[in-house]
């Protein structure tokens, strides 16, 4: 073999990998902040400040602040000349062996600096402020050609803006740390306030643990960069619980500030796995909305608008903690063409919890940013109504902990979903039995309306009954209404509110009945006969309900059925259940099917433009 000694043969070239790991995907800002405030837990410090340095920059017509340093600083353990070494290299640190704690292959000081700027110093002191030592790593120096951690030093004190700045409390501890970073390109908010309060939000989530087990305080400030003595946006972090069961919490709306917003629904579920021989155990809690917390001031005013509903919007997902961290929040569990706009899918909370040796069971990344087997495995089932086992056994997969758990997730998630959907019926009002005391709505309008429609145009010849209109016909009222209410109470309903729908729809002769539902691909709705009836189930996916619901509850209590909100949303139901009569009217399977495969594509089209418009106008 030829050697070729002028051939660069390194397995990773210095400015190739730097550029790599600079492009680390940390899902925002303050998710590479989290992982400076897990070293600060892991250093057992009780006080940890965020701090940002903001300067004067011009712009094209205005001079606006921007934040050009941001720093971490705690009164924990400090380091040593060693550990400060390997705390600075890309999978150096000191934990890898550990049984507990956050940490994992050793690279989130480094990596979560450098996907955030060049340049990084960190200063820490063990024994006072005179034993202080200091080293740092920059992006340039190493794209140059310098791989090597600089030595820590004891000449380059802490300037004199983060002396000034920091708290007397940490500075005057026997033993901190200060990780300052610098030369900022890849920040995604430009300015301390809005960084501050995303900031706090996504921490109080990730380490809401600490926080509500008042181990740790994590504060927040800024300053100007010739004025670090006149701190502003002061912040300390409030826990921000998905399940929202801490109090108190960051919920910006009293009571639900010092209350728990929702109630823990069942009984924490305990999974069993061995990991390397030891047994190791799965947590799974769920929380459910108070309905008292879906109550607003007006009934036209969605709870959702609301301040603790915008708060809730956040934290849509089921919520993996890792050793009492927060590793994602998963949101496959919405299916496609889900939207945040959808009621149910905020008002639910999911946790699970499991510790660091079943990282490889959940395929925690090295960033602690993903539980990749976990999502997969989500993904696969989550939105698909089949059995566990028959969908695994289709894709050739096995069934293992984490289906199991997943596919219980997916369960309970649901009959959560079915139970919110009940309360807001509720909050809205159930129809009483009596039809006659029914206040009109688009709904009952609509319905209505079309029932007499399809009736004149049977009466007159127009139209031969269909399958639906002869079992109204024929099957006796009191087997209408049984058949009715089970089929109410098998979709989510209390049985006093299956009953009295039941009824409603058998003694006033109503031909149709919309039902929200949540349904697979793109259809903004589906068609089921069953007792005389067709029932127009809406999917609670689609923006089209988002867009119905909006409008309708909107409308004032006692709205003019000439208000041009409720005639539009007269409209829209009554193409719906034209397009349901249709499909009642087409007895050949093959051109149900067909008609069928049109409203999917037709949902499809309806779902793009509706998201181009949105995008479009914010």
């Amino acid at each position: 073999m030829v050697e070729q000694p002028d051939v660069d043969r390194r397995l990773f070239p210095g400015s190739l990998t730097i550029r790599a790991l600079r492009d680390s995907r940390y899902h925002n800002t303050a998710y590479a902040i989290a992982e400076l405030i897990d070293n600060s837990i892991e250093a057992s410090a009780a006080l940890i400040e965020l701090l940002c340095m903001e300067e004067a920059k011009k712009q094209q017509f205005r001079i606006r602040r921007e934040v050009t340093q941001i720093a971490v600083l705690d009164n924990g353990t400090g380091m040593d000349r060693k550990t400060l070494l390997e705390a600075l290299k890309f999978g150096g640190g000191t934990r890898h062996n550990s049984k507990r704690g956050i940490g994992k292959y050793g690279m989130g000081l480094p990596t979560s600096s450098m996907s955030q700027c060049k340049r990084v110093d960190v200063w820490t002191w063990q024994e006072g402020l005179d034993s202080l030592l200091h080293s740092s790593i920059d992006a340039e120096d190493i794209e140059g050609g310098n791989h090597l951690v600089p030595f820590p030093d004891r000449d380059t004190p802490i300037p004199e803006a983060w002396r000034r700045a920091g708290s007397d409390e940490i500075y005057q501890n026997r033993s901190g740390a200060l990780v300052v970073w610098s030369k900022l390109d890849k920040v995604q908010w430009k300015t301390a306030q809005s960084l501050i309060n995303n900031t706090s939000r996504e921490v109080g989530r990730i380490h809401r643990h600490y926080i509500d087990a008042d181990i740790h305080t994590i504060k927040a400030a800024s300053f100007q960069k010739n004025q670090p003595y006149n701190l502003e946006n002061r912040t300390q972090f409030v826990a921000n619980d998905p399940l929202y069961l801490m109090k108190p919490s960051s919920v910006p709306e009293e009571p639900w500030n010092n209350e728990p917003m929702f109630t823990q629904w069942g009984d924490t579920k305990y999974y069993k796995t061995t990991v390397d021989g030891r047994e190791s155990t799965i947590e799974v809690k769920y929380s459910i909305v108070k309905p008292e917390a879906l109550k607003t001031d007006a009934i036209r005013r969605l709870p959702g608008n609301t301040p603790r509903g915008q708060h809730a919007r956040h934290n849509i997902g089921v919520s993996v903690v890792r050793e009492d961290r927060e590793i994602v929040l998963e949101e496959a569990f919405r299916r496609e063409g889900g939207s945040a706009e959808n009621p149910q899918n905020r008002w639910w909370g999911c946790e699970v919890h499991f510790g660091r040796d079943c990282d490889e069971l959940f395929g925690v990344d090295h960033n602690k940013q993903m539980a990749v087997k976990f999502t997969q495995a989500a993904k696969t089932l989550a939105r698909d109504d089949r059995s566990r086992q028959l969908i695994l056994d289709e894709m050739g997969l096995d069934d293992d902990k984490i289906h199991e758990i997943v596919g219980d997730i997916r369960d309970e998630t649901r009959a959560m979903m079915r139970e919110i959907g009940q309360m807001f019926a509720r909050r809205r009002g159930a129809d009483p039995s009596d039809g006659s005391k029914r206040r009109k709505n688009p709904e009952t309008k609509a319905v209505e309306t079309q029932t007499e429609a399809d009736r004149d145009a049977v009466a007159s010849g127009k139209e031969n009954p269909t399958k639906t209109d002869e079992a109204r016909a024929q099957i006796p009222p009191q087997e209408r209404q049984e058949g009715l209410k089970k089929q109410f109470i098998e979709t989510g309903h209390t049985e006093e509110r299956a009953k009295q729908l039941a009824k409603l729809l058998v003694e006033q002769g109503i031909s149709y009945q919309f039902n929200p539902a949540q349904l697979d691909g793109y259809l903004i709705f589906n068609v089921r006969s069953n007792q005389g009836v067709l029932h127009i189930n809406l999917n609670t996916d689609h923006p089209i309900y988002d867009l119905l619901k909006h409008i309708e509850d909107s409308l004032p209590e006692n709205s003019d059925e000439n208000d041009p909100a409720f005639q539009s949303s007269v409209a829209i139901r009554l193409l719906l259940s034209s397009w349901a009569r249709m499909e009642d009217q087409t007895e050949l399977s093959a051109e149900r099917r067909q008609i069928q495969d049109i409203a999917n594509n037709w949902g499809r089209q309806v779902d793009k433009v509706f998201r181009q418009l949105r995008d479009r106008d914010g």
